[in-house]
């Protein structure tokens, strides 16, 4: 059975036109271009319209589960299993991707715009910069990894549907939260996904070109490495 070659280059492309996107908010945002307020106010006003009592102690629970702090932990956690199977490249792609993309590059972020959170209902009190989001840029960039890998190792189309609905679905409803418990604007949290979602997809064109001179680096320090999902010969 001759094998398929998973290609780099349509991860690349896809992820530089998502960062593409992610510029065009973000030029607004800092321009504070008329497009950018219509866009924030009227999803606030459509988002916070909904605003109950039950349903805002369900979301506040639910919203921590894209916080930067879990997802770092959960990171720890998931590398560790990964080095403890012997994967280490793939434990060393998922690990830095989150490290350098979501926790570095977006504390980077937040400090270049430096953008006031919004003076509309806030239902949790937050004092530090709002653009980009920090739990919409850790979703997406810990939770689309982990879809898109699934996804990547699962053979039947009807898996791949499912899991890509679940995942889309998932991150979305965490980019609500925020908008509804009034942490951040829209365009927050647009950004947010949108520079998650080409960290996600960059970062797996980079493995799939990098990893055998990994894997090469990884035998000269005599460690084995079993990765196997992320191969480019499938």
């Amino acid at each position: 059975m001759r094998k398929q070659q998973m290609s780099p280059m349509p991860f690349l492309i896809i992820g530089v036109l998502f960062f593409i996107l992610f510029g065009t908010v973000s030029w607004g945002v800092y321009f504070d271009n008329n497009w950018v307020n219509t866009l924030d106010i009227t999803w606030i006003e459509r988002i916070q319209g909904t605003i109950s009592e039950g349903q805002t102690a369900f979301i506040m629970k639910i919203t921590e589960l894209g916080s930067m702090e879990l997802v770092i932990a959960l990171t720890i956690l998931i590398a560790i299993i990964l080095f403890f199977k012997r994967m280490f490249a793939e434990g060393l792609w998922f690990g830095g991707t989150i490290l350098f993309c979501a926790a570095i590059g977006g504390k980077i972020l937040k400090k270049i715009f430096d953008r006031d959170r919004p003076e509309f209902l806030q239902l949790i009190e937050k004092t530090n910069e709002s653009f980009p989001s920090g739990h919409a840029t850790a979703t997406t960039i810990f939770y689309g990894l982990i879809g898109t890998v699934l996804v990547l190792a699962s053979v039947q189309l009807w898996k791949k549907v499912i899991v890509s609905f679940i995942t889309l679905i998932w991150i979305g409803f965490i980019l609500f939260t925020r908008i509804y418990l009034g942490a951040h604007f829209p365009t927050d949290v647009l950004a947010g996904f949108l520079y998650g979602a080409a960290a996600v997809l960059i970062s797996i064109g980079v493995f799939l070109l990098v990893q055998e001179p990994l894997r090469h680096l990884l035998r000269k320090l005599h460690l084995v490495d079993r990765s196997k999902i992320l191969k480019r010969d499938r």
